[in-house]
């Protein structure tokens, strides 16, 4: 089978994205965020401005770094003082490996789905592996690219 048969049959990004999305405004307090994230049982939180365009996202480890680490109150920081900008995102009609590749080479594990410059969803690294194991991988590799000091990788 050629390799264009086989795209026409890979699976989409947005046959697996989670269309429900969980959102902030740029103003939300830190703690809100938190409390989304716990609720949801999620790991990010896409802030959304005024016109409800995507502007950033706040992951459980933005909260860790720039929050928890150095002392801060989550009271006063605000979504816009800690999210990660500008946010890679990805077409809804992308395969999922090429999904896992965008996510290894900007080492991220999230990403937002747009279609026709609207939000639509958001497609995690937990995902693909729940739906399509062969992109194990691209995940592990990311996961090397991530957290394995480069002495140690093999």
């Amino acid at each position: 089978m050629s390799s264009s048969a086989l795209k026409n049959i890979a699976i989409r990004v947005s046959d697996v994205m989670t269309g429900e999305i969980i959102s902030a405004s740029e103003s939300s307090k830190l703690s809100e965020i938190a409390s989304l994230l716990v609720n949801h049982n999620i790991g990010s939180i896409l802030v959304l401005d005024d016109g409800d365009r995507l502007t950033g996202i706040v992951t459980k480890g933005d909260i860790l770094r720039r929050a928890i680490m150095e002392h801060a109150d989550p009271n006063a920081l605000r979504a816009k003082d800690v999210m990660s900008t500008p946010v890679v995102t990805i077409g809804a009609s992308a395969t999922l490996e090429e999904a896992s590749k965008l996510m290894i080479q900007k080492k991220i594990s999230k990403l937002p789905v747009m279609k026709e410059r609207h939000l639509v969803g958001i497609v995690t690294s937990t995902d693909i592996i729940r739906t399509h194991p062969i992109e194990l991988s691209y995940l592990e590799e990311l996961i090397r690219a991530r957290f394995v000091p480069r002495s140690m990788r093999y």
